[in-house]
């Protein structure tokens, strides 16, 4: 049974709240309170508010008869938490700042004093999340660029065939630049040639936009000379051998063993399978560690208004 009441099921008052919340500003009109939001983020927030719609319907149906805003009183929010017993304490966080945050765009006249000090109380309890999820997952960046610099180079001599040697290759860039430059999966992943990622004689430039990271705010680095020759040989030599094998033509930078677009599911599981074989450890992507200020030498990183 699904956790989560599609929003096509919602009652009206739910769906067109929603609509009013993500209204884009027309020319006489003021955007909605969560215009702002991507598309990832809004996503996000949907399924969050979904969750408590399928609970409403399953335990509390005559709730959804109430205006949207009135249903989350301070006795069914705790119905909830209990319901969610089972969960961690930064997923029922994240459940219910969900909730109050959709509510109180949509009727920030309500009283939310009572709501947001049981929201405090979970964030108290939820603290920094779960530090044992973590715990010995965490590596330096000496040993992650070490691992994949040994993959690219060492691990891609000795593969059986050509096609494993790129795989290596591939594989062994994409942890050794996450190790330096620590990017957020998505921006990691949606990184395109001539759009995202500026190769020239001199340097190869990382440039996001506002709507690639997590700040809202566009951010630039040049890859460290320490990977740099490795980042070219992949985008010059490894990458255009990989689309002819699928007869594929994009600028997506990490492609497949056919060309294809690599997706962020499968980025993620690839980089925890390798690193898992090099390290012994499982290290997602975003658990990469910062790296060490002399990581960053001759690296520049910009920040513009």
């Amino acid at each position: 049974m699904s956790l989560v009441l599609p929003r096509a099921a919602w009652p009206v008052a739910d769906r067109n709240m929603w609509d009013a919340l993500h209204k884009k500003a027309a020319p006489f009109d003021d955007p909605g309170a969560l215009a702002h939001l991507r598309q990832t983020s809004s996503k996000t927030l949907e399924a969050r508010y979904a969750r408590w719609m399928k609970w409403l319907e399953t335990t509390d149906p005559n709730a959804l008869l109430s205006p949207p805003a009135q249903r989350a009183t301070l006795a069914r929010l705790q119905r909830w938490l209990d319901a969610l017993a089972h969960t961690a304490p930064m997923t029922r966080l994240m459940f219910v700042d969900g909730v109050l945050r959709t509510l109180r765009a949509a009727d920030p006249d309500q009283d939310w004093t009572m709501p947001q000090r049981l929201l405090a109380g979970l964030k108290r309890a939820a603290g920094r999340g779960d530090p044992a999820r973590k715990q010995g997952q965490i590596l330096s960046s000496e040993v992650l660029l070490k691992a994949g610099l040994t993959h690219a180079t060492a691990n891609a001599d000795a593969a059986p065939s050509q096609l494993k040697r790129m795989i290596c290759q591939r594989d062994g860039v994409m942890i050794a630049l996450l190790a330096l430059l620590p990017i957020r999966r998505r921006s990691f992943c949606e990184l395109e040639l001539g759009q995202s990622i500026h190769v020239t004689d001199g340097e190869i430039l990382i440039s996001l936009s506002e709507d690639m990271t997590k700040t809202s705010v566009s951010w630039e680095a040049a890859v460290p000379p320490q990977i740099a020759t490795l980042v070219r040989f992949y985008i010059a030599e490894v990458r255009p051998t990989l689309l002819a094998r699928g007869r594929k033509a994009h600028n997506i930078l990490w492609v497949g063993k056919r060309g294809e677009i690599m997706t962020q599911d499968y980025i993620g599981l690839r980089i925890g399978n390798v690193t898992l074989k090099l390290t012994g450890k499982r290290i997602p992507p975003h658990f990469s560690a910062m790296p060490p200020r002399q990581h960053w030498h001759g690296c520049r990183q910009k920040v513009r208004d």
